[in-house]
């Protein structure tokens, strides 16, 4: 079965100016202005539609210089902090769940 993709979503982007910038084009690959109106713009999705692990990396970048970064799960739309994973496989209510369950649902390797 097909794994559910993620979003990562900006909900705060008060963090050390110029390394937030920074933050956002290496995980957006977008030039240093689009990137400052993104954080402008906040919340937005700064990811969009990637898989649990490299979302998970891009939040846990952006929350390293102090924004506030989350994924949202496509299938159940769960908004969860990458350090909150593994989550409760309870709430999913996607009729696309693999039988190994979300991604955000598994204990780490």
């Amino acid at each position: 079965m097909e794994e559910p993709e993620f979003d990562v979503l900006l909900a705060s982007g008060r963090g050390r100016g110029i390394d937030l910038v920074q933050a956002v084009r290496s995980v957006t690959g977008l030039s240093a202005w689009r990137s400052k109106q993104l954080l402008e713009a906040v919340p937005t999705t700064v990811v969009d539609r990637n898989w649990f692990e490299a979302a998970a990396d891009a939040a846990r970048c952006l929350n390293a210089v102090g924004a506030r970064a989350a994924l949202v799960c496509r299938w159940c739309e769960r908004v969860m902090s990458p350090e909150d994973c593994p989550v409760d496989p309870g709430p999913c209510s996607s009729a696309f769940l693999s039988p190994t369950g979300c991604p955000a649902s598994r204990p780490r390797a």
